[in-house]
C-alpha cells in the first residue's frame, strides 16, 4: 500500500518454557504481565488466557510429547487495535483438517479433541503453519471486546 506505514508494536514479549504441564503457570503469568501493561477488557483477557493455555498445552502434550528437553515458545506483539501471538513447539506438526470434528455424533462424548474448536471460537484469527523447527500457531484478537 502506497503511503501506508505499518504500525510498530506497542509491546513485544516472549517466553520459552520446557514441555512440562506444570509450566502452564508461567504462561498464565506471561499473559497477566501483558494485561498489566495494556489493561485489557476482562472478556478479551479471558479469551486470551483460555486460548493461549490451550494451544501451549497441545504443544507440550501432542507436539513435544511432554519431553522436558523440548520447549514451547510464546511470542506476543501488541498493537493499538489487536494482539498477535505465535506459539511454536518442536514437534512434527499436524494437519488441522485431519482433526476429527468434535461435534460429530461419534465424537460428542469423547473427552478430548475440542481445543482447536474452542480456540477458533475465541480468537479473531487462527492459522496453523508447519515449519522446519516444529508447528506454529498464529493467533490474533482485537484489543476491544465485542
Amino acid at each position: 500500500m502506497r503511503g501506508h506505514k505499518l504500525s510498530e508494536p506497542l509491546l513485544n514479549k516472549s517466553v520459552s518454557i520446557p514441555s512440562n504441564r506444570s509450566n502452564i503457570k508461567l504462561v498464565e503469568a506471561f499473559i497477566l504481565d501483558i494485561n498489566d501493561a495494556l489493561q485489557l477488557d476482562e472478556s478479551v483477557l479471558d479469551r486470551i488466557m483460555i486460548s493461549i493455555t490451550e494451544v501451549v498445552n497441545n504443544g507440550i502434550i501432542h507436539g513435544n510429547q511432554s519431553n522436558p528437553e523440548k520447549h514451547v515458545y510464546i511470542g506476543c506483539s501488541c498493537f493499538d487495535d489487536r494482539i498477535d501471538f505465535v506459539i511454536r513447539d518442536e514437534g512434527h506438526g499436524f494437519l488441522p483438517e485431519d482433526i476429527p470434528d468434535p461435534l460429530h455424533d461419534s465424537n460428542i462424548l469423547k473427552e478430548g479433541g475440542r481445543g482447536v474448536l474452542i480456540v477458533r471460537s475465541m480468537m479473531d484469527s487462527v492459522r496453523f503453519q508447519q515449519t522446519d523447527n516444529g508447528m506454529e500457531v498464529h493467533l490474533s484478537i482485537r484489543r476491544q471486546g465485542d
